[in-house]
């Protein structure tokens, strides 16, 4: 059995993936970002995530204190140590955000 090669062919299939899915390396998109399934970079923001996490709340009707849950809380640190989750008070204060704004708009086209 021949074991000479080490990694060298694990690092080159690395190098053909990268390539072939078009992912930087190097520059600004490289650091803390991901590549989406749509092939897109897209960089993480506390407000994304917010965003996300009252989007699953009002549209999956999740009650806001599932973000205190702590296996939630391990799998989000899992994927990205270094975030902050929000407070269920935090998420019920930007649904109602959501609600308030997104109805100014709905007065408005019905208004015309």
């Amino acid at each position: 059995m021949q074991t000479a090669q080490g990694t060298k062919n694990l690092n080159r299939g690395v190098k053909e993936c990268i390539q072939r899915r078009g992912i930087s390396t190097q520059g600004p998109d490289a650091t803390g970002a991901q590549q989406t399934l749509s092939s897109s970079v897209s960089k993480y923001t506390p407000q994304a995530h917010r965003a996300i996490i009252a989007m699953r709340c009002a549209v999956n009707k999740r009650p806001f204190n599932f973000v205190a849950d702590p296996l939630y809380i391990e799998e989000v640190k899992l994927l990205r140590p270094d975030v902050i989750v929000p407070s269920p008070r935090t998420v019920s204060r930007d649904i109602n955000e959501i609600y308030v704004e997104g109805s100014k708009t709905v007065k408005e086209y019905f208004s015309v």
